[in-house]
């Protein structure tokens, strides 16, 4: 197993008074927060909804992260996103892939990144987390779109947004106030700073006439596991 901590990380907060379609599928957010205050933030996949004299008011926040992947170009088995939770955990959270940090981590997190992500199949790097923990480590297991993309491209930038309202795009239909918190890679040290920890496949990766490799112990005795190439291949 190894660690890869993110190389930025930022959210983005969009309020409106026009429309719930306003706030979740603007082009641009209000406010960029490449590095946040102290390097954590009570609203980091938020959504609210209020109502009064002065009209209804709608709210998302969305938080960006980037990995440098390209050192990593071996088949990832598995991968679990760290995230340190902070302040609240009322909303549930999904992991989605995004283009933010100019599409390859060249640049800041901008408000024009607000809506630079993609959602369903393909898109989703994770389920819902339906638990957020605020004194600890939230584990967000990264699902195969997500391991094939830690291969095969030089970053892996994420999106971790509210789920049930912003994810599901559904209207809140009264008030709300639903958030989970976290830390960013600015605070100071590294203990709470998000990472990914994951796991290089061992041995060779293709069926072997029609078995699969996970199915397959040993090879004249010698375990799969120490085994890169047979015969040359």
């Amino acid at each position: 197993m190894a660690d890869l901590y993110a190389s930025n990380s930022g959210f983005l907060l969009k309020s409106s008074t026009s429309s719930w379609s306003d706030a979740r599928d603007n082009a641009s957010a209000d406010s960029a927060y490449d590095s946040p205050a102290g390097g954590q933030q009570t609203y980091a996949m938020a959504v609210l909804y209020s109502s009064g004299r002065g009209g209804s008011t709608y709210t998302i926040r969305r938080s960006f992260l980037w990995f440098d992947t390209s050192g990593i170009t071996g088949t990832v088995s598995s991968a679990t996103l760290k995230i340190y939770g902070y302040g609240s955990g009322t909303s549930d959270v999904i992991a989605v892939k995004s283009t933010a940090y100019g599409g390859d981590g060249s640049a800041s997190l901008v408000t024009s990144d607000f809506n630079n992500f993609a959602t369903g199949s393909g898109n989703d790097y994770s389920s819902e987390i339906s638990t957020w923990s605020i004194s600890g480590y939230n584990d967000i297991t990264l699902n195969a779109t997500a391991l094939a993309n830690i291969k095969n491209n030089d970053v892996l930038i994420v999106c971790l947004m509210e789920y049930d309202y912003d994810h599901q795009n559904q209207t809140p239909g009264s008030l709300l106030d639903v958030r989970s918190g976290m830390y960013y890679d600015n605070e100071p040290g590294t203990s709470k700073d998000p990472y990914i920890d994951y796991t290089l496949q061992t041995g060779y990766a293709n069926d072997v006439i029609g078995v699969a490799t996970g199915s397959i112990g040993k090879v004249i005795g010698v375990a799969t596991a120490s085994i890169e190439k047979v015969i040359g291949v």
